[in-house]
């Protein structure tokens, strides 16, 4: 089992676990750390099971439960036996431990998504297409590299791993509409969003000062990334759930992703959105 010790748990998690050093990777007894994970990856575990329908509890009781300390206590019971570790302790006790009181499953529950925006394959996919769209861009300036093709492969790319990782996604989703977390969901998901949507703004500044361009007035490098992140969003979903994951489904979103940044550059005419839209719409 892979521990990301590189990620600041501790401050990820304060005010969210009893004593902050419960998850630190540099605690000297490093099995309170590992403990900490277990109970993590087992709540992550039940969820998976439970959206991909393999859970073994019955449908009333997810339905009317969705998360439980048992279903939590049992699982990380499961993960700590394969361990090679002799004192990880993954009780009711050392849970309560570190989420004490009647709003100990809400603060394990922040924690617990918290752990998936921050988990290793979350950073190396928020982290690639904004990394290669910056070192691409001095190509597509010099001619080296048409602007659409690199749109195209970096935006399937995204859209793949998004699938992916659907099921984190609609884990968050499918909790906000939950009257017991909707709270706690709503805030982690747009941490999710506010985390991919911040890495494209320099981007989409550095595109527009190499390639000579301009935003039409209204339209901004943090607006165009979150309308490239709901677009992506919601092709996601849509192929994971119909099962579509096919090449005409993705050159769709392609071109829809193309339209979005075609649709958002200023051709000259110094016209907003709406503006250009009626304008070309205008009868002759």
């Amino acid at each position: 089992m892979h521990f990301n010790d590189e990620v600041d748990w501790p401050e990820l998690f304060r005010g969210y676990i009893s004593r902050p050093s419960q998850a630190d990777p540099r605690n000297p007894r490093r099995c309170v750390y590992i403990a900490t994970m277990v109970f993590l990856k087992a709540g992550l575990k039940e969820i998976e099971d439970q959206l991909s329908g393999r859970s073994r509890g019955s449908r009333d009781e997810l339905a009317g439960a969705r998360l439980t300390r048992p279903m939590v206590l049992r699982r990380a019971a499961e993960i700590a036996e394969k361990l090679p570790y002799d004192d990880v302790h993954v009780g009711e006790g050392a849970f309560t431990d570190r989420w004490k009181g009647a709003g100990g499953m809400a603060n394990y529950f922040m924690c617990l998504v918290k752990y998936t925006c921050k988990a290793p394959r979350w950073g190396q996919f928020l982290n690639y297409g904004p990394r290669q769209a910056l070192a691409a861009l001095p190509k597509v300036r010099g001619g080296e590299l048409d602007l659409t093709d690199l749109v195209s492969k970096i935006a399937i790319h995204d859209l793949r791993m998004r699938i992916r990782f659907a099921k984190y996604w609609l884990f968050q989703l499918s909790l906000v509409i939950d009257e017991k977390w909707r709270a706690v969901a709503m805030t982690a998901y747009r941490e999710l969003l506010d985390a991919y949507s911040t890495r494209w703004v320099p981007v989409y500044q550095e595109g527009l000062r190499l390639l000579g361009v301009r935003f039409r007035p209204g339209v901004t490098a943090e607006t165009l990334s979150a309308m490239v992140s709901a677009q992506t969003s919601g092709f996601a979903q849509h192929l994971a759930g119909a099962g579509d994951d096919t090449k005409e489904s993705r050159d769709l979103f392609v071109t829809s992703v193309q339209a979005l940044i075609y649709a958002a550059l200023d051709p000259g005419d110094g016209r907003g959105v709406s503006d250009a839209l009626r304008e070309v719409l205008r009868p002759s």
